[in-house]
C-alpha cells in the first residue's frame, strides 16, 4: 500500500508542475508577439563559445574559416556552423516573452525554468557581444526557455536551438580528411612499396617526372587526389600518441600535396587497417540461422588508420582510400596518342615512301594544298575524321618506355608520318607567320588488331588500334572531292545510255521539255528519266579508291555508261563497272581521274528501264567481284612478322547521297 500512494504522490506532484509550466507557457508566452531581440548576425561575428555538459568548446574564424580551440584543435564543419549561425539568426522573427506574474520573484522563476545561469549557452564576441542562455523544454513540445545574459526577459525559443548547442566535440569537427580542392594542387609525390611517384601540374596538364618523364592523364591525377584528400572520417581517435600501433611509423602509403600558394605542403598517411567486430545475431534468429547456414558469413566492415599533418590526432576513414597502395606510374599516365585541340590544327600533312600530301583548312573546308599551284577541293569529311581519330586515340598499351629499335617496330622508316600544324598568316611578337608543327605521330607494323605509334618528340613507343591506318594514304586520288557532279538539272539536254546486253538509247529534250527518242520507236519512260537525272545532277561517291585498274573493277568493259549534253554544248561520261564485296560499284567520269564507288541506290537509277516495254538491264553478280582496297597496297603498314592481317579493308569515309549540300555550279570539262 506504501507503495501505491508513493506512486499516487508522483504522479499528483508531476502533473502540478507540468500544469505550472503550461501555466508560464500558454498563458504568458507570445502576450507581447513577435519581438526582435537577438540581432545575431554571423559576419559581425569573431568568435563564439558554447557551454554544455561537456564543458566548453571554443571556436574563432579567420577569413571566413572556422576553428575549433578548445577542447581539440581542429577545423569546423562549415556546415555545422553555417546551420548554428541560421538558425540563432533566425530567431530574430521566432523569439516570445515570458512575462513575470505579479508579486513573484524573477530570479526564482528563472531558476525554475533553467535559465538563471543556463543548463547549455552560447556566447558571441564581437561587433555586438551577447550570451544566450538555454534552459528546460516547456510544456508545449519542440520549445524551450531561453534568456540573454545580462537580461530579465525570458523568451520561448525553438528546441532546435538546445539541440545543436548540446552537440559533443566530434559533431563540430570537420570530417572532410583535408581541405584541400584537387584543383589547388601543383605537384603531388606518392610513396608506397612499390616505389614513388611524382607528378607536376603546368599549364593546366599533369605530367610525370618520376620515375619517368610521361604525360599523366588530368582525370586520373585529379581523382587520386580526391580520393586521397576528400574521404569522409568515420571516427576521430582520442588517444593517439602512439603511433606504432595504428601502422603509422612506417606507414603503407604517404602522399604529399604541394599547393599553389601554399606555405608549406599537405601529407596525408595511410595507416593500418582496422577490422570493425561483427554484429552480434539477434537470440531469436534460430529460423534466420537456419536458413543463411549454406550462405558465406559476411565480411565484417573495416577502416583505415590515417593521419593528416595539418590537423592532430588520428582518424579513420573508408577502405576506399586503399586503392592508392597498388598505383604504378602507367596506371596515371595519359592514354591519349597525343594532346592536342583539334581546332588548333590548321594543316595536316601525310607522309608515306616518297609521296606527300598536305590537306589545309579553309574556313570549315578543307583543301590539297601543293606549291605553285591552286588549292583544290578534297573530302573534307574524310579529313575531319582523320584528325578526330588522331586527336582521340588511345594506346591500348604502353609497349617501350624507350625507343631503343625503331627498326624492330618498322618506325624507322614508317609507313605513314603524319605532322599536324597551325597556320597563321599574321605574326605575333612571340612568333613569325606561317606554319608551326604542333606535333609529328609516326606509325609502324602492325601487330594483331593494334600498329606501333610514337610521337617524334616523346620516346615512347605505344600500340594503337590499327583502325587508326584504315583510310590513310598519301595518294591525292584517295582525297578527292567526293563531288563528283554539281549541275542545274534543267541544262542537261541529251543523253545517251549504253547498257550490257541492251542496244544503247539516245534521247533529247524537246521544245515541250518531253524525253524524246533521237532515233528509232518507243515511248520514253519520263519518270524513270527524270529518276536518272535527278540522281547525276548531284551525283555523290561513296569514297575514292584510288588510280583505276579497268580490268580488276569492270571498267574496260563497263555495264553502264551514260554521256550527257548540257544547253551550253558541254558533255560529260559516267562509266559504272563491277561490285565490290560490299555491293558498291566501281565508277570513272570524264574530268576527273581515279575510280570512285557509288552506293547501289544512285546506280539503280541508271539501270532503271527507260523505255516501256523495254527488259531491265542484269546487274553484275557481287559474289564474284574483286575486292578493291580503299588504299593501295603499297601504302599500307606491314604487318609484324607475329602479326594477323588486318581483315577488313580500309576505308577513307563514307558519305550517303542524302547528305549532300548542292555548291556553287559547276560543269565537267568539255570533250
Amino acid at each position: 500500500m506504501k507503495s501505491f500512494r508513493s506512486t499516487i504522490v508522483l504522479v499528483i506532484l508531476g502533473l502540478v508542475f507540468w500544469g505550472y509550466l503550461k501555466f508560464y507557457d500558454d498563458r504568458f508566452a507570445g502576450t507581447d508577439g513577435v519581438t526582435k531581440t537577438t540581432g545575431i548576425d554571423r559576419r559581425k561575428v569573431d568568435s563564439f563559445s558554447i557551454r554544455n555538459g561537456e564543458g566548453e568548446l571554443k571556436f574563432t574564424q579567420t577569413d571566413g574559416v572556422w576553428m575549433i580551440e578548445t577542447p581539440v584543435k581542429d577545423r569546423a564543419d562549415d556546415g555545422a556552423v553555417a546551420t548554428l549561425f541560421t538558425t540563432l539568426e533566425g530567431l530574430d522573427m521566432n523569439l516570445r516573452k515570458v512575462p513575470v506574474p505579479k508579486g513573484k520573484d524573477i530570479r526564482e522563476i528563472q531558476r525554475e525554468l533553467g535559465v538563471a545561469k543556463g543548463e547549455v549557452s552560447i556566447k558571441l564576441t564581437g561587433e555586438k557581444p551577447l550570451e544566450l542562455l538555454v534552459g528546460k523544454e516547456t510544456a508545449v513540445d519542440g520549445r524551450v526557455y531561453g534568456r540573454i545574459d545580462g537580461a530579465d526577459t525570458m523568451y520561448v525559443l525553438p528546441a532546435e536551438v538546445r539541440k545543436l548547442l548540446i552537440k559533443g566535440v566530434k559533431d563540430w569537427r570537420d570530417r572532410k580528411l583535408t581541405s584541400i580542392a584537387a584543383a589547388e594542387v601543383q605537384r603531388v609525390i606518392l610513396k608506397t612499396a612499390k616505389g614513388e611517384i611524382e607528378a607536376e601540374r603546368k599549364a593546366g596538364n599533369w605530367n610525370l617526372i618520376r620515375p619517368l618523364k610521361a604525360r599523366a592523364d588530368n582525370q586520373k591525377m585529379n581523382d587520386l587526389i580526391a580520393n586521397t584528400t576528400a574521404p569522409s572520417i568515420e571516427d576521430f581517435i582520442a588517444d593517439s600518441k602512439d603511433l606504432a600501433t595504428f601502422g603509422l611509423i612506417e606507414p603503407r602509403a604517404t602522399l604529399v600535396f604541394h599547393t599553389e600558394g601554399g606555405k608549406e605542403p599537405i601529407t596525408v598517411q595511410i595507416g593500418a587497417l582496422k577490422e570493425m567486430p561483427a554484429e552480434e545475431k539477434k537470440p531469436d534468429a534460430k529460423a534466420e540461422e537456419k536458413n543463411d547456414a549454406a550462405k558465406p558469413a559476411p565480411k565484417p566492415p573495416a577502416v583505415v588508420y590515417a593521419k593528416v599533418s595539418t590537423r592532430d590526432g588520428i582518424v579513420t576513414v573508408p577502405t576506399a582510400i586503399e586503392s592508392v597502395l597498388s598505383t604504378q606510374p602507367n596506371d596515371l599516365r595519359d592514354t591519349s596518342l597525343l594532346r592536342v585541340q583539334p581546332d588548333i590544327v590548321d594543316r595536316i600533312t601525310i607522309e608515306s615512301g616518297t609521296s606527300k600530301l598536305v590537306l589545309g583548312r579553309d574556313g570549315e573546308e578543307w583543301k590539297r594544298k601543293t606549291a605553285g599551284k591552286p588549292d583544290e577541293a578534297v573530302n573534307s569529311g574524310a579529313a575531319n575524321k582523320l584528325l578526330n581519330d588522331l586527336t582521340n586515340a588511345k594506346a591500348v598499351r604502353f609497349v617501350e618506355d624507350v625507343a631503343s629499335d625503331l627498326k624492330k617496330y618498322a618506325l624507322d622508316r614508317p609507313a605513314f608520318a603524319l605532322t599536324l600544324s597551325s597556320y597563321s598568316t599574321e605574326g605575333t611578337p612571340e612568333s613569325d607567320p606561317g606554319e608551326k608543327p604542333i606535333s609529328k605521330i609516326l606509325l609502324g607494323n602492325m601487330e594483331g588488331d593494334s600498329i606501333f605509334a610514337k610521337l617524334s618528340d616523346e620516346p615512347f613507343i605505344v600500340a594503337v588500334p590499327a583502325r587508326l591506318a584504315e583510310g590513310l594514304s598519301a595518294d591525292p586520288l584517295v582525297w578527292q572531292d567526293l563531288k563528283i557532279y554539281d549541275l542545274n538539272k534543267n541544262d542537261i539536254v541529251r543523253l545517251e545510255i549504253a547498257r550490257k546486253e541492251q542496244p544503247s538509247v539516245t534521247m533529247e529534250l524537246d521544245a515541250q521539255k518531253v524525253w524524246k527518242l533521237s532515233k528509232g520507236d518507243g515511248a520514253v519512260n519520263q519518270s524513270a528519266v527524270q529518276s536518272l537525272i535527278n540522281t547525276l545532277h548531284s551525283l555523290r561517291a561513296v569514297r575514292w579508291t584510288g588510280a583505276t585498274d579497268a580490268v580488276v573493277q569492270g571498267l574496260d568493259k563497263p555495264s553502264i555508261v551514260v554521256q550527257f549534253t548540257l544547253a551550253d554544248k558541254k558533255t560529260g561520261k559516267l562509266s559504272i563497272g563491277s561490285a565490290n564485296a560490299d555491293l558498291l560499284r566501281h565508277a570513272t567520269c570524264q574530268g576527273k581521274t581515279g575510280t570512285f564507288l557509288l552506293n547501289q541506290p544512285d546506280v539503280s537509277a541508271f539501270e532503271a528501264v527507260l523505255i516501256e516495254g523495254q527488259k531491265p538491264a542484269t546487274p553484275p553478280t557481287p559474289e564474284n567481284a574483286p575486292v578493291t582496297p580503299s588504299v593501295p597496297a603499297q601504302n599500307m603498314p606491314t604487318p609484324a612478322p607475329a602479326a594477323q592481317p588486318v581483315a577488313a579493308p580500309p576505308k577513307v569515309q563514307e558519305a550517303p547521297t542524302s547528305e549532300f549540300k548542292p555548291a556553287p555550279e559547276s560543269v565537267p570539262a568539255a570533250q
